[in-house]
């Protein structure tokens, strides 16, 4: 068994130990379950309602139905797995409730949808300042990776994918034959895709970033909603 499958076994058995806390009248361990688990939720609910504060809201609202229906949880797999689909649901819900066609979602291939447009539009639309900021760190990361590039590759990419030249001019300029220009072109990509690549997978992790008073503030939200259930 690896390190990673006993951590997994450790985790599934310390949240058992918890729920059947919780089962038993211990409304305080509860917190250990936000505690673990609203970062990862909080991601998952971020995704869907694109929202910072309507999320921490979909977070509670999957705590209390989590905890409202916790003896249904028959432990077939992981804890974390049924409060992802809990909170996946109740964000679904929030965007149902909201008005407008613009508050749905769709889970469809984008490639067979209209939504395969989408970043066209997100491209060639009016940037917000928000977006203006992003493009320019994102020109930024791309002119890194081109000067990255090996010589050879990262001339042939200049004349062809920056000033857009032709194959024949590209190859006229670097005197070289237009099959090495292709062949270099599509090199010169691959390499800036992979490179790119290994960013976006090093740093998705960080995305939606969640600090400690983010977490607080959920743990006390979910505390207080069940309070005012049960003084009602």
């Amino acid at each position: 068994m690896t390190r990673q499958e006993k951590s997994d076994n450790y985790s599934a058995a310390a949240d058992m130990d918890i729920v059947k806390q919780i089962l038993d009248g211990d409304l305080n361990a509860l917190e250990l379950i936000m505690r673990r688990y609203n970062q990862r939720l909080y991601r998952i609910a971020r995704g869907v309602v694109q929202n910072d504060m309507d999320a921490e809201d979909v977070v509670q609202d999957a705590y209390i139905h989590a905890y409202e229906n916790l003896g249904q949880f028959q432990a077939k797999g992981p804890l974390f797995v049924w409060l992802a689909k809990i909170t996946l649901n109740e964000a679904l819900k929030h965007l149902r409730s909201a008005k407008g066609a613009k508050n749905s979602i769709s889970f469809d291939d984008p490639l067979h949808t209209e939504e395969a447009n989408h970043m066209a539009d997100l491209i060639t639309g009016l940037p917000t300042p928000e977006q203006d900021v992003a493009r320019k760190e994102l020109h930024r990361l791309l002119e890194s990776a081109i000067e990255s590039l090996p010589d050879a590759y990262r001339m042939v990419f200049i004349f062809r994918g920056v000033e857009e030249m032709s194959v024949e001019h590209t190859a006229e300029c670097l005197d070289i034959e237009p099959a090495t220009v292709k062949t270099r072109y599509h090199r010169a990509r691959r390499l800036l895709q992979q490179q790119l690549a290994d960013l976006v997978d090093s740093h998705a992790g960080g995305v939606y970033s969640f600090d400690g008073i983010r977490c607080d503030r959920i743990v006390s939200g979910v505390f207080l909603r069940l309070a005012n259930r049960n003084r009602s």
